[in-house]
């Protein structure tokens, strides 16, 4: 049987779509590009925005105009959320959402086979984490999922309904899969999760949390660099700032939320900070590890966000000083508590403030990435020519892929640095 995939949203999606992928090809089926003919076609699908919706829906329709005869599998958070919309579309013939993963082969051969007729998501059953094994993100980077769901209830977010309580994957299971990793001639390790900062907090037998598991990864022998996914500000204190530089394996990036830079705003989003408490994590952050790059994403025209209040945001992130900024223009979500609110901008409006925010945005990358020049990092050569330094600014340099070298960086075109391999 041949099945093609197409993933829409984050990089857990990407994440949860290679794992599926791994677990098909064990079970014997041929996997084919997505714009070609296929037997099945899993569609990965996102919510985060009403945008998102949209072209999960288009890709479910082209994958169906493309072969009408085909068994059409959509997962992820649009399948959960919004079920019977998804079902009533033309091809489809099962909806699985977010949780199942692990079981989809059998799920779905069943299904082919008239045994199972439709499952439908139910978010409040899912209780343990879905141990699916690591993806590989380049020949040299591999990316593990040790972390699902969120309970937070930001007023704008659909996941905590789509993807349920927190999970967490054991600390056994973490270190095999490191070790299994590093034995298949992996070199970087991105852990990532929805709420990675939650790590443990469903682990009812185990006093154990993310700096633990950083642990472990510095101990496994043949992982050379250890990526984080995103963090909250407030897990960012003073004992995870002194314990993370006290580890020569974590890579100096570290992602925060901020969402806007605003505290009347964030108060509306239900964020649990504030801008002084933000402020105070990258602080720590840097004051512990001057090197670091302090990463995060922004939410422009949120639900009566005024004037005033955006400018707050500009003035606020040009005072920290990303080192990358990804903006999104709020986008309306069913169900949220923000959808019941009251001041809903125009889309004007939001993507106006947007550019202004993604211009401010680009000045800060070129501006961290300048400031490196004259300095010697390392860098994990891939199979394009380039690679990645710790804090994650990509370098042009001379080196075999795999290869972890230390370069001093001559100088720059934009974000590209350019680097001279050292003796």
């Amino acid at each position: 049987m041949k099945i093609a995939f197409y993933t829409l949203g984050c990089k857990v999606n990407q994440y949860d779509t290679e794992a599926m992928r791994e677990l098909f090809e064990h079970a014997g089926w041929e996997t084919v590009p997505f714009d070609g003919e296929a037997d099945v076609y899993l569609i990965n699908t996102c919510s985060v925005t009403q945008i998102s919706d949209r072209k999960s829906r288009q890709m479910i329709s082209q994958a169906h105009r493309r072969s009408p005869g085909a068994f059409l599998v959509v997962t992820g958070c649009y399948a959960q959320t919004e079920p019977d919309r998804v079902r009533d579309l033309p091809g489809v013939g099962l909806v699985v959402g977010t949780d199942g993963r692990k079981e989809i082969v059998r799920t779905v051969e069943q299904a082919l086979c008239g045994a199972v007729s439709e499952s439908v998501p139910d978010i409040r059953r899912v209780r343990t984490f879905e141990e699916m094994g690591a993806v590989e993100d380049s020949r040299t980077r591999a990316v593990l999922k040790i972390q699902d769901g969120c309970s937070n209830f930001c007023s704008y977010c659909v996941i905590p309904y789509a993807r349920g309580p927190i999970r967490s994957r054991s600390p056994e299971s973490v270190e095999s899969e490191l070790k299994k990793l590093a034995s298949n001639g992996f070199r970087e390790v991105v852990l990532t999760g929805i709420h990675l900062a939650s790590y443990g907090l469903d682990l009812k037998d185990a006093d154990i949390g993310l700096a633990d598991v950083l642990k472990i990864a510095e101990r496994t022998e043949g992982i050379e660099r250890v990526r984080l996914g995103s963090l909250e500000p407030g897990f960012c204190g003073e004992a995870f700032a002194e314990s993370a530089a006290g580890l020569s394996k974590l890579c100096r990036q570290f992602h925060l939320s901020l969402q806007s830079g605003s505290d009347s705003v964030l108060k509306r989003m239900n964020r649990r900070y504030d801008t002084a408490g933000f402020e105070r994590a990258v602080s720590v952050l840097r004051n512990y590890m001057p090197d670091c790059a302090v990463t995060t994403d922004v939410i422009a025209g949120f639900v009566g966000e005024t004037e005033e209040e955006h400018r707050e945001t500009c003035a606020f992130v040009k005072r920290i000083g990303f080192a990358r900024m990804h903006v999104f223009p709020y986008s309306r979500r069913k169900g949220t508590a923000a959808d019941r609110m009251e001041g809903h901008l125009e889309r004007a409006v939001k993507e106006r403030r947007a550019s202004e925010l993604i211009a401010i945005g680009k000045e800060m990358e070129e501006a961290f990435v300048g400031s490196l020049v004259g300095s010697d990092q390392t860098v994990l050569i891939e199979d394009d020519g380039t690679g990645y330094t710790g804090n994650y600014v990509r370098v042009r340099c001379a080196g075999r892929e795999g290869d972890l070298v230390r370069v001093r960086i001559t100088g720059r075109d934009r974000t590209l640095a350019f680097g001279e391999v050292l003796p």
